[in-house]
């Protein structure tokens, strides 16, 4: 494939029951659905959660990457931060996970990544009815996003640096 001419391998492809199951297979060995928390101090809580849909292949197959993105009909693929040798299909909007990455997994279910996946449900579920806004809901999140997975990245906050302040939070009845 040739990135420079914008040639898609996946546009035109013909797809049928057995390359999205095979699609699916191949995320449950590669993919990852994960979870991001960011420090952002604007934030009612200070913190940001962003699920996002992540899977990675070397330059030389990136073939099936846009497959799967035209499978799915969303995503970018991009080269890996600080591994030109790497590319990688993500997805982080909310809305394309809810209507298209989350159905497709449930049409053509993981094995491997069965419960990675349950949970990035919840939380993308949990977001979108708006728990995050109330202080019970966001705590739920964060132990949601905090359950055991894959754990092959490590966090830059800890669960409990994030909950802290919300077990800390007193409302002010002086006016003073």
């Amino acid at each position: 494939m040739n990135m420079a001419q914008g040639q898609s391998a996946g546009k035109n492809y013909k797809f049928d029951k057995k390359i999205f199951y095979y699609l699916a297979g191949f995320v449950d060995g590669e993919g990852s659905f994960t979870t991001q928390t960011r420090k952002t101090p604007w934030t009612k809580f200070g913190f940001t959660i962003t699920p996002e849909f992540k899977i990675c292949q070397h330059k030389n197959g990136v073939k099936v990457l846009e497959i799967l993105k035209e499978a799915l009909r969303c995503g970018k693929i991009s080269v890996k931060s600080g591994q030109p040798e790497l590319m990688v299909l993500v997805e982080k909007n909310r809305r394309n996970l809810k209507e298209k990455i989350i159905p497709f997994f449930r049409k053509y279910p993981l094995i491997v990544k069965r419960e990675q996946f349950e949970n990035f449900c919840l939380i993308v579920n949990g977001l979108e009815n708006g728990e995050q806004n109330s202080e019970k809901g966001f705590e739920r999140l964060i132990n949601l996003v905090f359950q055991k997975h894959s754990g092959k990245g490590k966090r830059k906050y800890t669960k409990e640096e994030i909950l802290v302040p919300l077990r800390d939070y007193t409302p002010s009845t002086n006016n003073s």
